[in-house]
């Protein structure tokens, strides 16, 4: 080849991948915000910022192994396959997202439609024979997606300790492949590095109870790149064999409306909106007081306060949980017409970051198996400029109807609060509220149900708001009474 050609040939690559680069930014840049600020805030999303580097890994494998690629390109079927990838990004963006939009922050579908959108763009660009010579890191990214990667993690348990296992493991795969040949090999320094990955995850857990979910999962990369690359040198494999890593050819010439069919579909991403997460909306609340709960309101007394470890297991070693139950003093035939005591639940779940609550909404934080939640909820203004949703949940097992409330605000820089005050159609002083712990089997199957089904699977589409005034009596006077 010429150096003529080959000056060509690399400004080729360079011009395109830029256009694809460029068009990709202004299509997701409120996804790429969104994500960098969530491994900034310390939640589980900042494994998607060490992905890339997997993903090169693989990129490497396959260039090692040298599997040849036929120079055969059919511009026709590279513009069908890669409109039609886009039609198919555009759909998850536009139709899909707001289907799921209470859970955004959970599936991040937003991410689904980027890998689509670079793979069609790749393959407008590209090519499709030299885009599916990388099929393998393709596949990775489309496995190891938000969806699937929190699916995964939550039929673990959930967690530090589920999301850094998944992470381990994906990432030892990638980086053996990518710097070792031979199934052996791959497999052998694979396990290695999971086993010692592992460990180094359990001791730094141990010494440092309180890290940060996001700080493990960017130290999974380099920890497994040294043991991967420790073992590549004892083996003698060379980093990038001479005689490996051909050159793909791609066709020289690109039909102008390719580049237009992807930049249009960019331009219609751009004006696309996405769900507000919910720590946009935090208000500012009372100074935090410990873990004491909040002050009871009169007309009302206290009866009985339980702590709860779990969130430390699901967000971080700061976060807690209480569940105070307040009762009344006196009936009110308002709320009872045979003028019974009503007794109320209020659950005060504390975490650092917002963007934590964001990752497991309120939903989420009970079983609700055998439940339907009226949604949309209804907003019920209570004071000091705090909004609260009000929400309806149908029990189809024990039969009862709960009504909600719940409202998130800020009591100083490290405490932000989810509060949710509840109340049961039973007015019996033993009334079976839902309890505060989701646990694996709920998790795992409402995640399944919401994928398969959206929203709609847990949504009760003529909810009964029966404490609507009891709940927004109770409410405004919580935040009225509050040390502020």
């Amino acid at each position: 080849m010429t150096d003529r050609a080959t000056t060509g040939r690399v400004g080729a690559l360079v011009v395109r991948w830029t256009v694809l680069t460029v068009l990709t930014v202004l299509a997701f840049r409120r996804t790429l915000v969104d994500i960098w600020v969530g491994a900034s805030h310390g939640t589980s999303i900042g494994y998607l910022v060490v992905l890339p580097l997997s993903a090169m890994a693989l990129v490497l494998g396959v260039r090692r192994r040298g599997n040849p690629v036929l120079p055969i390109h059919d511009r026709e079927t590279d513009v069908i396959v890669g409109v039609i990838g886009l039609l198919i990004a555009l759909a998850v963006q536009r139709l899909l997202l707001p289907r799921y939009a209470p859970f955004y922050e959970l599936f991040h579908y937003d991410v689904l439609a980027l890998v689509l959108f670079v793979l069609s763009g790749s393959v407008l660009l590209f090519g499709l024979r030299a885009t599916a010579r990388y099929r393998s890191v393709w596949v990775l990214l489309l496995v190891v997606n938000p969806v699937f990667y929190r699916l995964v993690a939550i039929t673990l348990g959930g967690g530090m300790f589920a999301y850094t296992v998944v992470l381990i493991v994906a990432t030892a795969a990638c980086l053996s492949y990518g710097f070792l040949r031979g199934r052996r090999r791959v497999l052998g320094v694979a396990v290695l590095a999971i086993v010692l990955d592992s460990a180094v995850f359990a001791l730094v857990s141990l010494w440092f109870p309180g890290i940060r979910i996001s700080v493990v999962l960017s130290g999974v990369v380099p920890v497994t790149a040294v043991v991967v690359g420790g073992c590549a040198l004892i083996l003698r494999e060379p980093l990038w064999p001479a005689a490996t890593g051909p050159r793909v050819d791609i066709p020289t010439a690109r039909p102008w409306y390719s580049v237009a069919a992807l930049a249009a579909v960019a331009v219609v991403l751009t004006l696309t909106p996405l769900p507000k997460p919910e720590s946009e909306n935090i208000a500012a609340g009372p100074p935090y007081q410990g873990e004491t709960g909040l002050v009871v309101p009169p007309g009302w007394r206290q009866t009985g306060l339980q702590k709860m470890d779990w969130p430390a297991h699901y967000f971080s070693s700061e976060s807690t949980f209480l569940r105070q139950t307040v009762r009344t003093l006196r009936p009110n035939p308002q709320w009872d017409s045979i003028g019974r005591n009503r007794t109320a639940q209020i659950d005060l779940l504390t975490v650092r970051y917002g963007a934590a609550l964001d990752v497991t909404p309120t939903l989420l934080s009970y079983d609700l198996r055998h439940s339907r939640v009226g949604n949309p909820p209804q907003p019920v203004p209570i004071g000091r400029g705090i909004t609260a949703d009000m929400y309806s949940i149908v029990d189809e097992q024990r039969h009862l109807t709960w009504n909600y409330l719940t409202f998130v605000w800020r009591r100083d820089t490290t405490h932000i609060q989810r509060v949710t005050v509840m109340t049961v159609d039973n007015h019996e002083p033993d009334a079976y509220f839902l309890p505060p712990r989701p646990t694996l089997a709920g998790l795992t199957t409402g995640t399944i149900a919401l994928l398969a089904r959206g929203v709609s699977a847990l949504t009760d589409a003529d909810p009964e708001y029966k404490d609507a005034d009891l709940l927004a009596t109770l409410a405004r006077r919580l935040v009225q009474v509050q040390p502020w």
